[in-house]
């Protein structure tokens, strides 16, 4: 388990709505069982601006680079195992 930093926390904001429900979610329930290659991969997807992130999030483009895809599907299927379950 890594210890995620205020910082990380503090980027994921990202003012948009569709990405912020994929993103805060993430970083409070999953980015801390991950290893530290993966916070370092996701911390370099941050570097992407929201229209980009939105663009790769609804697949309407793929990401750059192989990491930044494989981080972007991490993220969709960790969503996807929380859908019907906000409330619980």
């Amino acid at each position: 388990m890594i210890e995620v930093s205020g910082k990380v926390k503090w980027q994921s904001r990202r003012g948009m709505r569709e990405l912020d429900l994929m993103l805060l979610p993430f970083v409070d329930q999953d980015l801390q069982n991950c290893d530290e290659k993966f916070l370092a991969d996701y911390v370099d997807l941050l570097e992407a601006s929201d229209l980009e992130l939105v663009r790769w999030f609804n697949g309407t483009e793929m990401a750059d680079t192989q990491s930044r895809r494989d981080v972007i599907d991490y993220i969709k299927k960790c969503h996807a195992t929380r859908m019907g379950k906000e409330g619980v």
